[in-house]
């Protein structure tokens, strides 16, 4: 995020986006849209590096090595030395929840892959839920360093075309406006259809590196249009720094970004770059030049990598759920100390340290080592993390097969255990990890919703009966419970479960893109017609009715949906097709593995919340209720799930939820009787109606 010697106002401007960047993740209800300090980094990278290469056009493949050599020296050791404190942190202080996830992150951030990872795990709906880790900020460090190692090659490309037709500028601004050009065009239709990829994507984000580049291709090309003295320099300057704070102050969450939306901080720090003020009267530098800003800027590269793995560790280290403005200034203090101290001894003194820099050996053998003692330490925690997971899937086998008594819902439904304490039989690691079987046979119809698959699990040759499961997760989630009763029963059974979407026909649920929710209804009225189709024995359906009807008012949600869902139920009762609604389960304000994770830690006994609090109204469970077929029957297991009133996150040794609201498969399996009771007396039914 800098280079050898920097402007002052290009030093000043990286204060600037530090600040930004910082005040919005310790208040960020503050600065709502300091997050595009991010992307005024970008801009300045862009522009110092390609400045630098227009300088020293790295045209052979010893200039090339020189340059990465140089990054490799002012950006690993440091980055390095923060990941491995991050790390040795959150084995001190975090949840045991947490950690699998922040190590994969590390290691990935250790090879400047980090965005990727991020893209993989945000893009995956359940995942999407969990907290950010305490290396999530490594995101854009990953793509500057992508940039920096494919960006010289181009530079070096263009150079030596350029050299051989005679058209060395003309050569070089078609290629630089041909990336800028081509990003901004994908960061455009990416942030209108998919966030997660908008944002941590390199091919999203380069144009705002090319911009960087754009003006120092017009410096090192172009004729100089005003004089150094000239007002209208510092006019720009301070027009661009006020575009850069203006969108600071009035972006937020809400904000469509990247997008065409992150042309205005990124045009305003390109302004202020190429008024190159500094010389100029009543310019930004009269406060940009000041000595505590222009210290600012130097630690810059240090306190963007310090200042976020105290925001997300330091509450746990302290024991507090939020923290205090006392707490927070004490530790920007300790921020701006210990990136004070990295500057200095880590940053400055490995990159001019003589024995390194003499060859460029040393300055790739530095890399490697800081890349994988990170890997290595994160590859053997994740190991351990393992062997702890299969202890516990040894647990989970013979909960499954009976061998112990009182275990998940039993321990409520089985008058004999009344009284009987289990202990805990699962960590919160494992929980979190417990899903369907569902998510690793790959039978989703996720996002965006034009998938058609159906999973066929047949527990009998000729099963005694066909049964069609459909709904979103909240169906899938109850998949464990289906197929441990189908087993018993010679059942088979059909999966049509997506996620998000739930299955109304006529109606479309808000998702943010036209697009989505026209693939969704499409699905919906596809899985329907299938299932009608088929001619199944019965349909077990179960659904979080959480996305909200296009076109209907808010006081008004409940009654669209529950007469969406009546329709749907009149599919299946009008086809003769008995039915099976499962009520919905309840929703936590709270990660539940992490809630317990940290109890465990501290003692306390914090997660649990009255049955008022959070479990809501069903409109699927509504218009069951309503229906008058005879077909439709509902099972409530809100009593196994919230005994005497108060919902628990543990109940017979057992954790219910791996987030806040998806049932653990070994959980969901321990209601196979009472889901196995109410399909069996629901197909009882539909022989004494037929007959």
């Amino acid at each position: 995020m800098r280079d050898d010697a920097p402007r002052r106002d290009i030093q000043g401007l990286r204060a600037v986006a530090v600040v930004m960047v910082v005040l919005v993740h310790f208040w960020p209800h503050r600065l709502t849209g300091g997050y595009v300090g991010v992307d005024v980094f970008f801009v300045i990278s862009g522009f110092l590096i390609t400045d630098h290469l227009l300088r020293k056009p790295p045209t052979s493949p010893r200039l090339l090595a020189a340059f990465w050599a140089r990054r490799v020296r002012r950006l690993l050791p440091a980055a390095t030395l923060v990941l491995g404190v991050t790390v040795m942190a959150s084995l001190a202080w975090l949840p045991d929840t947490l950690l699998p996830q922040t190590l994969r992150h590390a290691g990935a951030a250790a090879v400047y892959v980090a965005n990727w990872a991020m893209v993989r795990d945000a893009t995956d709906y359940l995942a999407a839920q969990e907290p950010p880790t305490a290396v999530q900020h490594y995101w854009s460090l990953s793509v500057e360093e992508q940039f920096y190692l494919l960006w010289p090659l181009l530079i070096a490309a263009l150079v030596v075309m350029g050299r051989r037709v005679n058209r060395h500028a003309a050569l070089l601004w078609a290629g630089v406006l041909t990336v800028f050009g081509g990003s901004l065009v994908i960061s455009i239709m990416v942030t209108a259809s998919n966030h997660v990829m908008a944002y941590y994507a390199t091919q999203v984000r380069m144009w705002e590196l090319a911009l960087g580049a754009i003006v120092a291709l017009w410096a090192a090309t172009a004729t100089p249009m005003l004089s150094p003295k000239d007002r209208l320099r510092s006019l720009t300057a301070w027009l661009g720094l006020g575009v850069v704070a203006l969108a600071g102050l009035t972006f937020d969450a809400r904000t469509p970004f990247p997008g065409w939306m992150a042309l205005l901080p990124t045009l305003g720090a390109a302004a202020v770059i190429a008024a190159a003020a500094d010389e100029c009267r009543w310019s930004p530098s009269v406060i940009l030049g000041l000595r505590p800003v222009q210290w600012l800027g130097d630690v810059s590269y240090s306190v963007y990598l310090w200042h976020w793995p105290v925001v997300v560790i330091a509450p746990f280290a302290l024991g507090v759920k939020a923290l205090t403005w006392p707490q927070k200034l004490m530790l920007l203090a300790l921020v701006m100390l210990i990136s004070g101290l990295t500057k200095v001894f880590v940053e400055d003194r490995l990159r001019y340290q003589r024995g390194i820099v003499r060859t460029l050996p040393r300055s790739f053998a530095l890399g490697a080592v800081c890349s994988v003692v990170v890997v290595t330490v994160c590859a053997g925690l994740l190991v351990n993390q393992q062997r702890q997971q299969q202890a516990d899937q040894r647990v989970v086998d013979h909960i499954a097969h009976g061998y112990v008594p009182c275990a998940g819902a039993d321990a409520v439904a089985n008058p004999a255990c009344s009284g009987k304490a289990t202990p805990q039989l699962t960590s919160p690691a494992f929980a979190k990890q417990d899903k369907s079987v569902l998510y690793a046979d790959n039978c989703w119809n996720g996002r965006p919703f034009t998938d058609r698959r159906v999973c066929q699990y047949p527990s009998a040759a000729g099963g005694a009966a066909t049964i069609a499961l459909l709904g979103n997760s909240h169906a899938g989630h109850w998949f464990p419970a289906l197929d441990k009763a189908a087993t018993e029963h010679g059942w088979a059974v059909s999966t049509y479960v997506s996620s998000e979407c739930y299955p109304v026909r006529f109606v479309r649920l808000e998702f943010g893109n036209d697009r989505l929710s026209e693939h969704c209804q499409q699905w919906n009225q596809w899985a329907i017609g299938a299932i009608v189709s088929s001619k199944p024995s019965l349909v077990v359906i179960s659904n979080r009715s959480y996305a909200p009807i296009i076109g209907v008012d808010p006081g008004q949600q409940m009654a669209a949906k529950q007469a969406a869902y009546a329709d749907t139920l009149s599919a299946f009762t009008h086809a003769g097709i008995p039915v099976v609604v499962i009520r919905d389960t309840p929703a936590f304000d709270f990660l539940v593995p992490d809630c317990l994770a940290q109890d465990r830690r501290s003692g306390r006994v914090s997660c649990q919340r009255p049955a008022s609090q959070v479990v809501a109204m069903d409109p699927l469970a509504l218009a069951a209720q309503a229906d008058r077929s005879g077909l439709v029957r509902i099972l409530d297991v809100t009593p196994l799930l919230c005994p005497e009133g108060v919902c628990q996150s543990q109940i017979g040794g057992v954790i219910v939820y791996f987030d806040r609201h998806h049932l653990t498969a070994t959980f969901a399996a321990t209601m196979a009787p009472q889901l196995g009771q109410a399909i069996r007396e629901a197909l009882r039914n539909q022989v004494r109606l037929a007959g």
